[in-house]
């Protein structure tokens, strides 16, 4: 028997794409080391868009691999859409320069708003994009729906229009029921 615990276990497990073999042909590898940064704010509580910069370029200094922004670590779900477009854009203008893969999480508390984020990855650039379950969701069929919806909303990563995930965990889960 399957508990809600083991899916999330699989979900979360799942989310953490970076080891795959392959990258986009016409892109940056997508494997190694990929910190996830964390969102660094101003005196007046304002997200710091330079100090959020020198994060990927300090990574590109250690010729790490990768950068990802915002996950949990980057307490994406205090930031507003606004302040998440707006350290995509920077990121997005930094990374065209340097070493490291760009990664950009797309989660949100739901598809439309993750798929807007999803093509606001692509147009600034991001090499793949990676996503959270939606938080207050319990059923597993409406998370793969979730994850095949953002998937299909860009080209980035892999090829089918699959976003950022290893879905063994959740077919294993899905298919047992």
């Amino acid at each position: 028997m399957h508990s809600r615990r083991l899916f999330f276990q699989a979900a979360a497990g799942s989310a953490v794409c970076i080891g795959a073999p392959a990258g986009r042909a016409d892109g940056k590898p997508l494997r190694g080391v990929f910190p996830i940064a964390q969102t660094p704010f101003t005196a007046a509580d304002k997200l710091d868009v330079e100090s959020l910069v020198e994060q990927l370029r300090f990574i590109h200094r250690g010729r790490v691999h990768g950068f990802v922004w915002p996950q949990l670590a980057s307490e994406w779900s205090t930031l507003s859409e606004a302040e998440r477009m707006e350290g995509a854009e920077a990121l997005g203008a930094a990374a065209v320069k340097l070493r490291p893969a760009l990664v950009l999480g797309v989660q949100a508390p739901n598809a439309d708003s993750a798929v807007r984020y999803a093509m606001h990855a692509k147009k600034v650039g991001a090499d793949a994009i990676i996503s959270l379950p939606p938080v207050d969701e319990k059923d597993p069929k409406a998370v793969i729906a979730y994850y095949k919806r953002v998937g299909e909303a860009t080209d980035l990563v892999w090829s089918e229009n699959r976003i950022c995930l290893n879905f063994q965990g959740l077919r294993s889960f899905a298919g047992s029921r």
